[in-house]
């Protein structure tokens, strides 16, 4: 399986699950702020396997969790992305090369599902001041 089936199987995977969604009245006005987990895995063997000897060999697998920001108004119109500072990293450690084994990434993201959504309800609990200027600061450059 290459990296980008193993990328779309993340995707998925997280695609099934909702969006942390708060809604926010500032200034008579009524905005949506979606929280979006955007998932980045990896995989990578470490250790050795020497001919001689037993292998020490592991497939260290992280998951890295960014939390994507987007306020639109009830409206519509144009929406305001950012990408938040907080972000969370899960791993999982098998024996062995990680050779043919595409599908455990998708699987820790599976596993994760209940963390990754609780991540993203703290991050959405502790942003609201800071999505409140993100409001006032674009209604300041559209007026100008």
């Amino acid at each position: 399986m290459s990296l980008l089936a193993l990328a779309a199987a993340a995707a998925a995977t997280l695609g099934a699950n909702p969006v942390h969604t708060v809604h926010m009245d500032h200034r008579g006005s009524t905005y949506r702020v979606d929280y979006r987990a955007q998932v980045e895995t990896q995989m990578r063997t470490i250790g050795m396997s020497a001919p001689t000897r037993s292998s020490s060999q592991r497939c260290l697998i992280t998951a890295n969790v960014a939390v994507e920001r987007v306020i639109a108004s009830a409206t519509g119109g144009h929406e305001l992305k950012s990408m938040l500072p907080e972000d969370e990293s899960f791993t999982s450690s098998l024996p062995g090369h990680c050779r043919g084994r595409d599908g455990e990434a998708a699987r820790l993201v599976e596993n994760k599902t209940s963390a990754i959504n609780a991540h993203l309800a703290s991050t959405a609990a502790g942003d609201s001041r800071a999505a409140l200027a993100a409001i006032d600061s674009a209604h300041h450059f559209a007026a100008n």
